[in-house]
This record gives structure tokens, C-alpha cells and sequence, in this order.
């Protein structure tokens, strides 16, 4: 309680002195019951939140033998309730309006004081017993920041499925669907539990249009993709065949058969291509050299074998240990061995970029061969 907190009598008081009951106790239990009708009985609607009001005017014509000096103490007896304390509004001629709580219906089976009070306490105790949990309460995870590029990525994605499901619904010669339908489809809207935006959409929708996935029925000044489209034959083909994957679909599309023939390290490696032939060829002599040979070429392939950094840092200190133990004055065959199989392991779970994985494993298994 605070300095000016109004020191006043409980309902629970009504029970334990007889006194108090014909001025408190009967006449606070009267307006609960009255109070509970009102909410019973308050129409409901969707669109609105439910208030239910009192006022004495009201309340003496419900209650006719209700003496006026109790009418008028009514708000202030309820406001001393730990569940039933709500907004009210006095006049000097004393005359009041109150807002009816929505916990009056908790009480709906008190009937008299002692049913009252004990389920007050019965509230009470509930209340405290979540206060006293609360500092165990597991805090909830960190939400993790959220990947710009695939949330794009799957932006395009989302729309070109949803719209390859559109075209299946529509009849045959039906308007084109409006791109923004999608961020109505639940199973489309999000990515990463993030909502996709308009802009977002509308990107995805121009970069669609400009890879032929999509056709447009025209665009509106202020957007950058067609407001109005459907799926073609091509981003059927994408999400039939590549999951919707834009990105992989464009790769094949635009790529040809390229040829590399890597011998000694000699320079930059292309990375995340499909669509080309890599062969890894070494000319060094000796099996030590030629696994010197593999230890070049996959550092050099490090950062196109996975974006992530720190699995390339466990690569490369595999590899390093590979180049301490065949640079050795006198190579342990075995050893050497040992290490190169661990990394070929690694290799095995690096699908980033499938060609590059096979280029680099190749490599280090015609180095193992050889010893």
C-alpha cells in the first residue's frame, strides 16, 4: 500500500463481522448476481469487444429496496475486490456509471459470503503460485536473424508454387490471379517465419517475368513486376522438376558443357556450376607429391566446396595436416593416408556444389591410390 492508499473494509470483512454484512456483505452479493445477468445476457459481436456497463439509475430500478446511501457506495466497495476492481465515474449528486468486469463470472457459483471469499482466496493462490514460477520460466529462444538472400530466394519460389496451384484451379480462359493473392496463402506468405512484404512479391514477381517463369498482363507505374500473371510452360518445368528452385533452374538453363583440366594449382577455380566436366590431373612423380598436388587444389576449392565458414576452417586444418604429413623428409605412408581418408569423409558431406565436390574427391582419391 502507498501513502495514499484509502484504508476500507473487504467483502471477506462482511463475513467475519455480522455488523458489516446488511450494509456490505448482502448488498455487494445482490449486484455480483446482477452484474453476472448483465454479462450473460450482453449481445456478442465479432467485430467488437464486449463492455458491459452499470449505472445507479439502473441499479435502483433493479433494486428498488436497496436503500440509495448503499447504491451510492457500490462502486467503492467493488474497487477494494482483488478480481472485481473496474473503472467507475461519480457525480457530485452522487450518481455513478461503472464498467462491469468480465471476472464477475467467475463467482457465478457464490452464493453466499463464505462461497465468495473462498473463491477469492482460491484465486489469489492461483495468481501466486505463477508469481512464484515465473523465475523458472525458461526464457524463449533467441529468434535467429533472418537470411536476407534465401528470404528472396524463397520469395520467388513461394510465388512461382503459388501460382503454378492457381493456374491448376483456374478454368480455362479465367482472369490471371493478382500476385499480392499470395501473401493471403498461409502455406505461401512466409519464409524463415517472417511474412513476405508487397515489395517483396513485386521483385520476385520482375525477376519471374524477366526469366520467361512467368507471363504478366501488365504492370502499373509504381511496381516493378506484372501485378496480373500466370505460370508458363517453362516455370511449370521449374517447379515440377526443380521444386521451384529459380536459381538452379536458371543455372541448367543458361549453362553449356565446359571442360577443366587442372593440373598443378595454377589458378582460380569456377564455382557452383552445373552443365561442365572437370577432370583432376596431376604430373608429379611421386605419391607424396601427387597428394601435395590434391592438398593445393582443395584449398583452392575451399570456398566454392561450402559457404559456410567454419566448416572450411575444419577442412583446411585437415588439409594442413595432410601437407605437414606428406611434406615430411620421410613420408609415413600410413599416416598420410589416414589423414587423406578423414578428409575424403569431409568431402562426402560437402554438396554445396556438387561438381566442385567431385572434382576435389577425385583428387584425393587418385593421391591415396598411389601410395
Amino acid at each position: 500500500m502507498g501513502e495514499g492508499t484509502r484504508i476500507a473494509l473487504t467483502v471477506a470483512a462482511a463475513w467475519a463481522l455480522e455488523e458489516a454484512r446488511s450494509d456490505l456483505g448482502e448488498p455487494f452479493l445482490r449486484v455480483l448476481h446482477h452484474m453476472i445477468m448483465l454479462w450473460r445476457n450482453a449481445p456478442r459481436s465479432p467485430n467488437e469487444v464486449t463492455r458491459v456497463t452499470l449505472s445507479s439509475g439502473e441499479l435502483q430500478q433493479a433494486f428498488p429496496d436497496m436503500r440509495a446511501r448503499i447504491i451510492r457506495l457500490i462502486p467503492d466497495y467493488f474497487s477494494c475486490e482483488p478480481f472485481l476492481s473496474a473503472s467507475y465515474n461519480k457525480q457530485q449528486d452522487g450518481s455513478w456509471t461503472m464498467d462491469v468486469p468480465r471476472g464477475v463470472t467467475r463467482y457465478e457459483y457464490a452464493t453466499d459470503l463464505l462461497a465468495y471469499v473462498r473463491e477469492t482466496c482460491r484465486q489469489v493462490h492461483l495468481l501466486r503460485q505463477e508469481a512464484d514460477m515465473e523465475p523458472f520460466v525458461e526464457p524463449p529462444a533467441p529468434t535467429p536473424p533472418l537470411d536476407a538472400v534465401l528470404h528472396i530466394s524463397a520469395s520467388r519460389t513461394a510465388l512461382l508454387k503459388w501460382l503454378w496451384h492457381q493456374k491448376q484451379q483456374r478454368a480455362s480462359g479465367g482472369p490471371m490471379p493478382n500476385v499480392l493473392g499470395v501473401l493471403s496463402d498461409d502455406e505461401f506468405a512466409m519464409d524463415q517465419g517472417v511474412r513476405f512484404t508487397e515489395d517483396e512479391i513485386d521483385r520476385a514477381s520482375a525477376h519471374l517475368e524477366q526469366h520467361g517463369l512467368i507471363k504478366g498482363g501488365g504492370t502499373i507505374d509504381e511496381k516493378a513486376g506484372p501485378v496480373l500473371a500466370e505460370i508458363t510452360a517453362p516455370g511449370e518445368d521449374c517447379v515440377e522438376n526443380y521444386n521451384g528452385d529459380v536459381s538452379a533452374y536458371i543455372r541448367q538453363r543458361n549453362g553449356g558443357t565446359v571442360t577443366f583440366h587442372i593440373a598443378t594449382n595454377m589458378g582460380n577455380i569456377a564455382a557452383n556450376s552445373t552443365g561442365f566436366t572437370q577432370n583432376a590431373v596431376t604430373q608429379a612423380s611421386s605419391a607424396p607429391a601427387q597428394i601435395l598436388a590434391a592438398v593445393s587444389l582443395i584449398r583452392q576449392l575451399a570456398p566454392a566446396l561450402t559457404p559456410d565458414a567454419g566448416e572450411q576452417q575444419a577442412l583446411l586444418t585437415q588439409v594442413s595436416d595432410l601437407q605437414a604429413a606428406a611434406s615430411a623428409a620421410t613420408p609415413d605412408h600410413e599416416a598420410v593416408r589416414r589423414i587423406a581418408n578423414g578428409i575424403h569423409s569431409t568431402l562426402h558431406d560437402l554438396a554445396y556444389s556438387p561438381d566442385v565436390q567431385r572434382l576435389a574427391l577425385e583428387a584425393v582419391e587418385q593421391g591415396i591410390q598411389n601410395l
